[in-house]
């Protein structure tokens, strides 16, 4: 039964009863697929079982099944909310259900493929609701389920997920005020990555007219000969093939692959990658490793990275204070790093210790290099091409370290989930400023600085004193563009 003053909206396949706080209306835990466990576990999603009444949308859905903690990262991330099979469900937030054509911005959660929820409140979307924009988070499969590529399994079915939650948002967005034919696209780290590894194929045509990629790891991608391994490696650290095996006896398992994981000396250069999952190369929804082409032109591209992304992974474990040469030659076989490119790196590093030079191998060649490759690449086949660089740092240690914008954008400086990050001031004035940009790309497609072009590169620097600066990375590409993959 409904409250007299909750609101209402009918979908496709119910009516659903959300909640009203202060000026945003959400409806929460909305599904937009089966449950996708049992007779359903490892097929492509499945459309939603239709319900008949008024179903109450006001609690967000269950995470999907995760072991709980990235390798790596392990506490330094809040863990997400209790997982459940019937995972596949979405949010949206919006500022009024009686008004049409609101810009609208659907967000995919990072957690490098293996964890991560639409509910985490770290990415609580109500402060872009109240500045006049319907919002939207999702749930996707994650790791062995969503991730791994296995005999006679479909292959990525965690960006099929995500293809389908978009096809829903595409068809029922009106009915929250939201126009259809304005949607924006955004991710950080994985839920990047994911939007990069299939913006040109064709299951994603129509879905979305603008993209925001924050700190993507867009070459992180699974071709055979990796795919193999990584199967092989997974199979063996679960004791047991994963088609058999229980959930939560796989997860309980898994626990220990992520402990493990993050030891190169047990798994040697795939460590550097960060997580032992990624989209694969399938000739279908992710069609190659090139970026050429990638985020097809007629999507407008606003993408960047943190200025010192490898922090958060190499801070918590001691990883950055114990780095030794060793260790960085590993990560530039992780990378496939040619010669020329290692000879660049050293040039450039010269006066780095062993931990430093190892933090910008990961950050130049899993997200700052891919970012600006990427733009280069849009900006000339045409593309309206927007770059940024976050560079605000709480402390020299921490620096501008993955994740960090992400308190800026949602308007969550003062929660005490931020504070490790973010330190006891960060700059106000810089979460409305990058929100009022966000907000102006996914109505217009302009963010407020100039396009970037093959020429001077232009590119937004965000910090306490923003300003845009031409080619802030230049110093930098030699280690990543001396020499061809």
């Amino acid at each position: 039964m409904t409250e007299p003053s909750q609101p209402t909206v009918r979908v496709s396949d119910g009516a659903l009863a959300g909640r009203r706080a202060g000026n945003v209306l959400s409806f929460l835990g909305i599904p937009y697929a089966a449950p996708p466990f049992g007779v359903r576990r490892f097929l492509p999603p499945q459309p939603p079982l239709r319900w008949d009444g008024v179903r109450d949308a006001t609690c967000f859905g269950p995470s999907a099944p995760q072991p709980g903690t990235l390798p790596f990262v392990g506490e330094a991330l809040p863990r997400p909310a209790a997982w459940g099979t019937d995972c596949l469900t979405l949010n949206v937030l919006t500022p009024e259900l009686g008004r049409a054509g609101l810009p609208v911005l659907v967000y995919l959660h990072g957690g490098g493929y293996v964890v991560g929820s639409g509910s985490d409140r770290r990415a609580d979307g109500t402060a872009f609701a109240c500045d006049g924009v319907v919002f939207v988070s999702l749930n996707y499969r994650l790791g062995v389920d969503g991730f791994l590529p296995l005999p006679g399994v479909p292959a990525n079915l965690g960006l099929r997920d995500q293809l389908a939650a978009l096809r829903w948002v595409r068809d029922n967005i009106a009915a929250f005020g939201g126009d259809p034919d304005n949607i924006t696209v955004f991710g950080n780290s994985a839920g990047a990555g994911s939007l990069a590894a299939y913006a040109a194929a064709p299951e994603a045509a129509g879905l979305f007219r603008r993209m925001i990629l924050q700190s993507a790891p867009i070459r992180l991608l699974s071709d055979a000969e990796r795919a193999v391994e990584l199967t092989a490696r997974i199979t063996a650290e679960l004791g047991g093939d994963p088609l058999d095996l229980p959930l939560e006896e796989m997860l309980r398992r898994h626990r220990a692959l992520n402990e493990g994981f993050r030891d190169p000396t047990r798994w040697g250069p795939l460590s550097y990658l960060l997580t032992p999952y990624m989209p694969v190369i399938d000739g279908e929804l992710v069609p190659d490793a090139g970026l050429s082409g990638r985020v097809p032109a007629s999507i407008d591209l606003l993408v960047g990275s943190n200025r010192d992304e490898a922090r958060l992974f190499l801070l918590p474990n001691d990883v950055l204070a114990a780095a030794t040469a060793e260790d960085v030659r590993t990560a530039q076989a992780a990378y496939r790093v040619a010669p020329q490119r290692v000879s660049a790196a050293t040039r450039r590093y010269a006066e780095c210790e062993p931990g430093e030079l190892l933090s910008e191998t990961i950050t130049d060649h899993l997200f700052r290099g891919p970012a600006v490759d990427l733009a280069q690449a849009h900006a000339v086949a045409g593309g309206a091409t927007f770059t940024y660089e976050f560079a605000w740092r709480p402390s020299a240690l921490i620096g501008a370290t993955h994740t960090l914008e992400l308190p800026f954008l949602f308007g969550r400086l003062d929660e005490e989930d931020s504070r490790p990050l973010v330190g006891p001031e960060p700059p106000h004035e810089l979460s409305r400023i990058m929100r009022r940009a966000w907000i102006d790309f996914t109505a217009t497609g302009d963010p407020g600085w100039p396009r970037y072009d093959a020429e001077d590169r232009k590119t937004m620097v965000f910090d306490e004193h923003s300003r845009v600066e031409r080619d802030p990375r230049e110093p930098h590409r030699a280690s990543w563009e001396s020499a061809s993959d």
